[in-house]
């Protein structure tokens, strides 16, 4: 008996260890952040016009949070990038089990300036986020996850 509880006890303490593990690592295993070389504005624009020359991938919208959230107090130049591959999109969104994930589309890239100037490029790994899934959505966000990755660090990944 002494045996078995001494079991339980390392077992419980191995779980809550690997949980705390999980908690404090997940935050950068999810972003990923590159460094830009450019202008905030230089880097939104690249990042736009290298979206658009990859094929099947569109640039749906860009978002300025600095001036929608202007009334609230000055932050430092940031936004967001929202793509879309309809193709990849397609083969999701056709299966019902599937679509609940729209809750994470379209896919964005985020781009901010640091308060030292410094801008960064910003993009969740949907790659892992896809393996949480798995099936269809795991191949499609790690096709998706590699062509993201692709355009970010061709931009801001030197």
């Amino acid at each position: 008996m002494g045996n078995t509880i001494k079991a339980i006890r390392w077992m419980l303490t191995g779980m809550v260890l690997m949980g705390i593990i999980v908690w404090f690592t997940m935050p950068s295993l999810m972003l990923i952040k590159y460094r830009s070389d450019l202008t905030y504005d230089e880097t939104v624009s690249k990042l736009s016009e290298t979206v658009q020359e990859k094929p099947d991938w569109k640039v749906l919208t860009v978002h300025d949070y600095q001036k929608a959230t202007e009334a609230f107090g000055i932050i430092e130049r940031t936004g967001s990038i929202n793509i879309c591959n309809p193709r990849y999109a397609s083969k999701i969104l056709a299966n019902d089990a599937d679509r609940g994930v729209t809750a994470m589309m379209p896919l964005a890239i985020g781009v901010y300036e640091d308060k030292q100037g410094q801008v960064y490029v910003s993009q969740m790994n949907i790659q892992l986020m896809g393996m949480m899934f798995g099936g269809t959505i795991a191949e499609v966000m790690g096709m998706a996850g590699k062509g993201i990755g692709e355009i970010v660090k061709s931009v801001a990944g030197k």
